[in-house]
């Protein structure tokens, strides 16, 4: 499985017209998700029907809720990690990839570094 942040979402069509790796590869039956939080901050926008349409599409609905074990493990991540504010949400997402044991997709990838320690899995 394969987790993806919100900027892949915004820049799915871009992504997919460059054939990326991850793209391929959920094109050819691998599962892609988000966590609520990726879906949240991506359906807030500014985006319109057509883009909200094509990502539910490519995710086939895998919008994965935050959980309160998912909450822990990005509380224990965020402290580990700093307690740098910008944190606290790439700390929830990384956690969701993480209990998912999913790869994670970003194209910040150096914002997700902290977590690779503890278990997240980059794809790049």
């Amino acid at each position: 499985m394969i987790h993806f942040d919100t900027n892949v979402l915004i820049a799915l069509p871009l992504w997919s017209h460059r054939r990326h790796a991850a793209i391929r590869r959920v094109a050819a039956g691998e599962p892609g998700a988000v966590c609520s939080i990726v879906w949240y901050e991506f359906a807030i926008g500014p985006i319109d029907g057509d883009e909200i349409e094509l990502a539910r599409a490519f995710l086939q609905g895998r919008i994965e809720p935050i959980d309160a074990g998912t909450a822990d493990l990005a509380a224990q991540l965020f402290n580990d990690c700093g307690r740098r504010r910008t944190l606290k949400t790439d700390a929830l997402i990384a956690a969701a990839a993480i209990r998912a044991g999913a790869e994670f997709v970003t194209a910040n990838v150096a914002d997700f570094e902290p977590f690779v320690a503890h278990g997240l899995r980059l794809l790049k």
